[in-house]
């Protein structure tokens, strides 16, 4: 029931009436106002999403640890993700332009207490200049048809202090971004630059007002500062820094609720854009299934995203759709793909491989009667599964076998 619940209620929130699109666009617009320090800051590829939870909560995740979105949105939550990823998205952004996105994230088996991530982001934006007779030429006589760029280059660590049973711990996290940025030439000389930014973030969990038993702690609270630095050019525009404080909240086992606080502030002093909330609801319909949805509310850049994924074997499929002011009510306007790798998964399956391998080796050598060769293969079995019953049951037979065989020889000896 409580399932069903979670489904109807993002069903409800997915369903605006929008009507007539041109109608429904100015209506938007004239709610939402105009942000008329909105356009100040370069570097637009930090404020687009790149796909996955992190955009299908509508960024609602500075409290929230489900996949490589962390990265972007609180580097603290590395040392919380429970698994090892390695994520691809594309975002379909406007008209031809796109975003791509490779995110690798772990926590090192020898010290769970550090979360490591690194990704990269590439926006392509194809672009043609027009001269004042229409032609597609600059004013040198040139073809002006080329390629605007950004690129970004992103880790974070962070470490988690005091994490027990009975408490989630409380992590820190730093992350550092290098970026560049590339305009053609025909299009407009000397805009290429290149950026250099940091962040920084903290994130504690615990448990409150939990109506359910289970060991995952319910509530999270996160608080980050983000792309503090500069970018490298003879008159440069500031960065989108910004500090955020978000809360997630599970109420119920398969339902999260996240909320996130935004101030965005220049480094220059220039007035920065407006503060803006994001919510955003996360919830498990099926063991292989689950939905999301989130709405950020900020003036004159509103956005509502509603999506899913769906999880097959060591891989998950997530789907968003993002509507705002800059999308086109078609079909795949405005669409993210990204396909995420439980890469402990796979090495799970890879050992099990491995084991069942050096498993048949030791029991070819216990067959031919050499059993320190056995008992070798079955402690190297052992060792990548303690759990594989078999070779340790075949293991004290070898070591039983050698300890007779010891025996007998002593005896004979004496």
């Amino acid at each position: 029931m409580n399932r069903l619940i979670i489904v109807l209620v993002i069903l409800a929130l997915s369903a605006p009436v929008w009507g007539d699109g041109n109608d429904a666009y100015a209506s938007a617009s004239e709610w939402f106002g105009v942000d008329p320090n909105a356009g100040r800051n370069s570097f637009l590829i930090l404020s687009i999403p790149s796909g996955g939870k992190y955009e299908g909560m509508a960024t609602a995740h500075t409290a929230m640890a489900l996949d490589g979105g962390y990265i972007e949105s609180n580097p603290a939550a590395g040392s919380f993700l429970p698994r090892t990823i390695l994520s691809f998205s594309h975002v379909d952004w406007i008209a031809d332009s796109g975003l791509e996105t490779i995110a690798y994230t772990f926590r090192p088996e020898k010290n769970e207490d550090f979360g490591l991530g690194f990704s990269t982001k590439l926006l392509h934006v194809p672009f043609t200049g027009y001269n004042d007779w229409g032609s597609q030429y600059d004013r040198y006589g040139s073809s002006a048809v080329g390629w605007y760029t950004e690129f970004i280059a992103a880790s974070a660590v962070s470490y988690n202090f005091l994490r027990s049973f009975y408490f989630g711990g409380i992590s820190v996290g730093a992350g550092l971004k290098a970026g560049y940025r590339g305009v053609s030439a025909s299009l407009e000389p000397g805009q290429n630059a290149v950026s250099l930014m940091g962040d920084i973030g903290v994130m504690t969990r615990f448990n409150f007002l939990k109506p359910y038993a289970a060991r995952d702690m319910n509530f999270a609270v996160g608080a980050t500062i983000k792309n503090l630095g500069a970018e490298f050019i003879e008159y440069p525009d500031p960065l989108p820094s910004y500090a955020s404080l978000g809360l997630s909240y599970k109420p119920m086992r398969p339902l999260t609720v996240a909320l996130d606080f935004n101030v965005p502030f220049n480094l220059n002093g220039e007035d920065a854009e407006t503060f803006s909330i994001a919510a955003g609801l996360n919830a498990d319909v099926a063991e292989f299934v689950s939905a999301h949805t989130g709405v950020l509310i900020k003036t004159g850049k509103p956005r509502f995203t509603i999506g899913a994924d769906v999880r097959l074997s060591n891989m998950t499929l997530v789907a968003n759709y993002t509507l705002d002011l800059a999308t086109r009510l078609e079909m795949f306007d405005r669409m993210s793909l990204s396909v995420k790798v439980d890469l402990d998964t796979v090495r799970q399956l890879l050992i099990k491989d491995d084991v069942q391998e050096l498993y048949l080796e030791g029991l070819d050598y216990y067959s031919r009667g050499e059993l320190s060769e056995a008992i070798r293969y079955w402690e190297n079995c052992l060792s990548l599964d303690p759990t594989f019953k078999p070779a340790r049951e075949m293991l004290e037979t070898a070591v039983k076998s050698m300890e007779l065989e010891q025996e007998l020889r002593s005896t004979l000896i004496q």
